[in-house]
This record gives structure tokens, sequence and C-alpha cells, in this order.
């Protein structure tokens, strides 16, 4: 007993003298140290004229005194917030310019973390400077792309041309086949008024007609052609679903089809490309396919907005999720070529009005205007250029617009091909973003009924209502004069 006495006696000394130092009895433990910062140093990546700086330290930070305090920033710009959570402090800046260079600064002592006994945090800055972009006015070119469009492809384009930067165009996808009114008819059920344009997709290309109940015949085009013949236009989409192996392909087995490149590790474009493989041999079917399918809207003199390689480039950072981004921009834009050719040339489509989607995202951020140039197929394939933005209510997304022109150098009309909730049009118009058009996705319950929101977004009534109503808006009925 008297041994393991001395024993404890001996353990609490030593944790005694353990605390006394961490209490600053001895010397001071190393404060929270700089890990990252984002953006880094010299880096250019302005997105309007504000972004967040955000220093990343190797342990839980908090901030000394008044937050905007503790940082401070060089030239005209502002500190618009500061915020310490987890490891990370985030610095919201405005004002800032292109062409401009600016240093955010954290000042000597004011950041800690949460042990006794630290010492003060050394002071800490970034500098970067802000890309100067050259601005484009809205100046689209004035003929289609083919110069064998049909009359109506061209009186379509030229109303167009005539709304650009006047008005914008509602609309509104099919609902869950793809292929249908329920959604326009429920809109018009709502609001009392017909989006001027009716989105559709032959996403289901490569299952027999009628396989199951949501899958629809292309080979009927009622649907489409009530739509147009009301006085709507007609948007095409394509998820083109390819086969997940050769064997599949031979098999012809739809239900190993896919195309998400998370699904699909097998195709790609540079091998659907390529002479003698079973990819090419397989996407010439399908194009052969969708032709024929495509040729009952061009007889029935229906021209179409036809919008296929969407969302290609993914994120530019993060990758595609779609199989023909998977190679990069260098051989999505040769399929494209591809496929513009064979359906104008090889298949004599000419009621069709090509449109490319360019992706704005980099790293979840606004994209620089190189990289969207790097993935565009080019003035002579393509006809209009939109976004897909799945963002929140109300907004505008001119910064949006803006770059996505730019990318264009003002050339093509700019239009929102998909989105999620409603924007602000007045907001749009009064911030120089007047979308051509947009389209809202679809939503539907588990037995295909519509809705009007998603997980993603949550547009009500009335905003459907405030919507159409708009005085920018042009609905169906607004639309059918230029026929």
């Amino acid at each position: 007993m008297k041994k393991l006495s001395v024993i404890s006696l001996l353990a609490a000394l030593l944790l005694s003298a353990s605390c006394g130092k961490e209490e600053g009895g001895g010397s001071p433990v190393p404060g929270p140290s700089l890990v990252s910062v984002n953006p880094a140093d010299g880096s250019r990546d302005l997105v309007g004229n504000a972004l967040t700086v955000v220093f990343t330290y190797d342990q839980n930070i908090a901030v000394s005194g008044k937050g905007q305090d503790a940082v401070s920033i060089s030239g005209d710009a502002g500190i618009t917030d500061v915020l310490a959570y987890g490891k990370e402090l985030k610095v919201g800046v405005n004002g800032l310019e292109q062409g401009s260079t600016y240093t955010v600064s954290v000042k000597a002592g004011a950041v800690h973390g949460f042990k006794t006994g630290q010492e003060p945090s050394p002071a800490v800055s970034v500098s970067f400077s802000m890309k100067e972009y050259k601005t484009y006015t809205l100046n689209p070119q004035t003929t289609l792309s083919n110069a064998s469009a049909s009359p109506r492809a061209k009186a379509l384009y030229q109303f167009l041309l005539d709304t650009y930067g006047k008005k914008t165009l509602s609309g509104s996808m099919a609902c869950k086949n793809g292929w249908d009114n329920r959604f326009a008819n429920y809109i018009n059920s709502i609001t009392g008024k017909y989006p001027a344009v009716c989105g559709y997709d032959y996403l289901f290309l490569e299952w027999p007609p009628k396989a199951w109940s949501e899958c629809p015949d292309y080979g009927d085009i009622s649907d489409l052609k009530a739509a147009w013949d009301a006085g709507s236009i007609i948007q095409i989409c394509w998820h083109w679903n390819v086969p997940k192996s050769e064997e599949a392909y031979r098999a012809k087995d739809p239900g190993m089809c896919a195309f998400y490149t998370k699904d699909n590790s097998v195709f790609k474009p540079s091998d659907a490309l390529a002479a003698g493989s079973w990819q090419h041999e397989c996407i010439d079917a399908q194009i052969a396919k969708l032709a024929g399918y495509m040729k009952l809207l061009s007889d029935a003199g229906i021209p179409v907005l036809f919008r296929p390689l969407h969302e290609a480039a993914g994120d530019y950072t993060w990758g595609a999720w779609f199989w023909w981004g998977r190679d990069g921009a260098g051989p999505c834009k040769q399929l494209w070529r591809y496929l513009y050719d064979k359906l104008t040339h090889t298949y004599k489509l000419n009621n069709l009005i090509w449109v490319w989607t360019v992706q704005t995202s980099d790293a979840g951020k606004l994209a620089d205007v190189e990289k969207m140039e790097e993935w565009y197929p080019g003035d002579d394939c393509v006809d209009l250029v939109g976004s897909d933005l799945y963002v929140a209510k109300n907004t505008t997304q001119s910064a949006v617009f803006k770059r996505v022109n730019d990318s264009v150098k003002g050339r093509k009309m700019v239009a929102l091909c998909e989105i999620g909730n409603l924007f602000d049009i007045d907001a749009c118009y009064d911030e120089g973003a007047p979308w051509l058009y947009f389209l809202t996705w679809n939503s539907f319950d588990g037995e295909g009924n519509p809705l009007l929101y998603s997980d993603s977004w949550n547009n009500s009534i009335d905003d459907w209502k405030k919507a159409l109503s708009n005085s920018h808006i042009l609905n169906r009925g607004n639309v059918s004069d230029w026929k």
C-alpha cells in the first residue's frame, strides 16, 4: 500500500506540472497555422465584382474583437463580412474592378484557437488580380448556320431575332416521359396561359415504342403538333442513351444503356468517332433512327429548337457527367459537328435550329470565358446558345448571361434552356440580362402527375402567375403572328 501511494503521488506531481505548462507556466503552445488560401496568391478569379476569400487553418479558430476590424483590403474595395467557422475564415469582399490587383490581409493576433497559452497568430495576406474581360453588345448573326434551312425555320429565327432584347419567351418541359403536354396543360390550368416554348426529349429512343407506360412512341407527334398548331415553339433535347458494352449493343438490350459517365464506363466520343469501332456503328444507327423520327416533324412543317449534347463540359474542374463530354472539349466538338453534318447534310433535316448549351460552372464558381470558348463548336454549326441553371428563386444570373454572351462575342442569342426556379424577370432586364426564353424542367409525383416543385426548386402557383403575366414575357398566343 505504501509503494502504491508513492507512485500515485509521482503521477499527481507530473500531471500538475503538465497542466501548469498548458496554462502558461512554460513555453507557449503554437497557435493556428495557415494551410491554404482560396483564391491563391496571384490567381485571377473574379465573379462579378465580389468574391469570398477563404483562409483555411490547421485547427478550429475564432476571431478577436469585431471581425471586420481584424481584416483589411487594399484599394477602393470593401469588406462585407468576416466569418470564422470551423477551420475556415471567410472574408467577403466587394467593389472589385476588372484589371485591378487587391490584397486581403488578416492582422497579427486576430485569429486564435481554443487552446490556452497559444502564441498569437502571425499576420497573413493574399494578393490576387482581377481578370479583365472584353464585353460584347448583343449582335446576333442574322442568318441560320444551315444555308438550306426551311422557310419556317428561317421565319422562326427571324421572329427570335426581332424578340431578343425586348421580350422573353416563357417555356416548360414535358412531363415524365418527355413527350406529352401534361405539364403545359397544368400551367394553363393554374395561370390561364400556356408557355410559349414547349420542351420535349428523345430520352427513350433506344426503347421500343410503348415498352412500358412512360415510354413514348416517337412516331406519334400529335402532342407536339397540337402545341405547334396552338402557337407554341418546339424545343427538343436528347438524353443520348448508349450501350454499356459491345455485348449489350449486339443484343439490342436498352436496359443496358446509360448516358451518365458514372453508369457507363465504356462509351466515349473518341471511340464513337473512330471508323470501324462498334461504338461508331452504334451512333450511326442511332442517328439514322433519330433522323427518321425527326423527319415526321420536318414533313409536318414544324421547325425545332434542337438541343443535343447538352451540359457537355459538366463542371470544368470536377468533370463531365454525360458520356459526350468524357474526353474533353476536342472530341465533344467533333461529335457535335459529326451529328450536325449527318442530320443537316445526309438526312436533309432543314427544320432544325441548333442550340448549344454553354456550361458555366468551374469548381462550383462562374467559369472563365476561355473555358467556355474552348468547348464551343463554332458559329458555323450553332444558332443559339443557352445555359441550364438550377439556382435560387427570383435571381437574375446576370453575371452568367454576360459571361455566356461574351464567350460567343455577342454573335448568338442567349437562352435559359433549363431552369428549376423562376427568375426575377424585371430585374433581369434592369441588369442587362434579357434571356431569349426560359424553360422550366418538369417535376411529377409517383404516378407521373405534374408538380410545381422538387427537391431542387419550389415555384408556387403565385410565382407562375406573376411570371406569365409579366410585361416582359411572351406566352403562347403572343408568338404565332410570324407563322
